[in-house]
C-alpha cells in the first residue's frame, strides 16, 4: 500500500484544523447535557474518518432500545472515530488512556468510562456503569482486553458482561455484538495481511509513529456490523452471554475477510451470514 509524505501532512493538518474547530464549541455547550452535545462528538467522528480516509459501511441496524451493552473486537485506537460515525456510543477504556496526549484529552470530554484493573475498585466501577446504561448511555466494551491484528477475534473475557448480569438490570438491558473489520483498499480490492497490519494498533506499537503512518496511507473500506442482539436475561450468567458475543463477532469477522478477497459473494449473502 503506497503512503505519502504529503498526503500525511495535509491530513494531520486537517486532522488538528478540524478538532480545534469543533471541541470549543462542545466545551461551551457542555453544561446543557448529554443531548445537546452528543452530535458534536458524532460529528467530530465522522469528520476525522473522513480526514485519514476510513470509508465506512455498517451493516444492520444499532439498537434503538433505552439500555445497551454493545461489546465487539478491537483492533486499532481507529476502532473508536470508525464506531462512533455509526452510533452514539459511550466507550469503555483503561484508565491510562486517560494519560495519553491530546487523545486522552478528548476521550475524558467525551466522557469516556475509565476502568482501573484493581479488585479494590471492581464493585465501585461496576456501580458506576450499571448507572450508566441505566441513565441511557449505550456503553461499548471490547471483552478480548486488548488489541489484535484484525485477522482473527481473541478470546473473550466474561468480567465485562458482569455490570448487565444483575437481577435490577439484566431483565431491562439488551446485549448486541459488534464486528469491525477492515477489509478493503480504496480500489475494492481486499487487503493483504500486511496491508491490514498497518492498520492494526497492537503489543509494543507506539501511537505517533503508527499514527503518522496512518495519515500517510491512501486510507481503507471498513465494515461494521451490529448483529441481532438478545436481552442480558436469556442468558444464565456472564460467560454464556460472552461465548454467544464471541461466536457471533468471530463469525461476523471471518465472513467479511472472506467476502473481502470473494467479491463475486452477493451483499445480500453477506449480510444473512453475518447478521446471525
Amino acid at each position: 500500500m503506497k503512503t505519502s509524505i504529503t498526503r500525511g501532512v495535509i491530513r494531520a493538518l486537517f486532522f488538528l484544523s478540524w478538532t480545534v474547530l469543533l471541541v470549543p464549541p462542545y466545551l461551551l455547550i457542555f453544561i446543557l447535557g448529554r443531548r445537546i452535545r452528543r452530535p458534536f462528538v458524532n460529528l467530530w467522528h465522522r469528520g476525522v474518518c473522513k480526514i485519514i480516509g476510513m470509508k465506512v459501511k455498517h451493516h444492520g441496524t444499532a439498537y434503538q432500545g433505552k439500555r445497551v451493552l454493545l461489546a465487539g473486537n478491537h483492533i486499532s485506537y481507529l476502532d473508536i472515530p470508525i464506531l462512533a460515525s455509526c452510533h452514539d456510543i459511550t466507550f469503555v477504556a483503561k484508565a491510562d488512556v486517560a494519560g495519553w496526549p491530546l487523545f486522552g484529552f478528548l476521550a475524558r470530554i467525551a466522557q469516556t468510562a475509565f476502568i482501573e484493573r484493581k479488585p479494590s475498585k471492581t464493585r465501585q466501577q461496576k456501580v458506576e456503569l450499571q448507572q450508566r446504561i441505566l441513565d441511557g448511555e449505550h456503553l461499548m466494551v471490547f471483552p478480548e482486553g486488548t488489541s489484535s491484528k484484525g485477522e482473527i477475534v481473541l478470546p473473550f473475557k466474561s468480567s465485562l458482561f458482569e455490570m448487565v448480569m444483575e437481577d435490577h438490570i439484566r431483565s431491562e438491558c439488551a446485549i448486541q455484538p459488534v464486528t469491525i473489520a477492515f477489509s478493503r483498499k480504496t480500489d475494492g480490492t481486499a487487503l493483504t495481511p500486511d496491508e491490514r497490519d498497518s492498520f492494526a494498533w497492537y503489543g509494543d506499537m507506539t501511537l505517533p509513529p503508527h499514527l503518522w503512518r496512518v495519515f500517510c496511507l491512501e486510507g481503507c473500506y471498513v465494515d461494521v456490523i451490529f448483529h441481532s442482539p438478545a436481552m442480558a436475561s436469556d442468558f444464565a450468567d456472564r460467560k454464556e452471554a460472552a461465548a454467544w458475543v464471541e461466536t457471533r463477532v468471530a463469525n461476523g469477522l471471518a465472513g467479511l475477510l472472506h467476502d473481502s478477497t470473494h467479491p463475486a459473494q452477493s451483499f445480500v449473502e453477506k449480510r444473512n451470514f453475518a447478521l446471525s
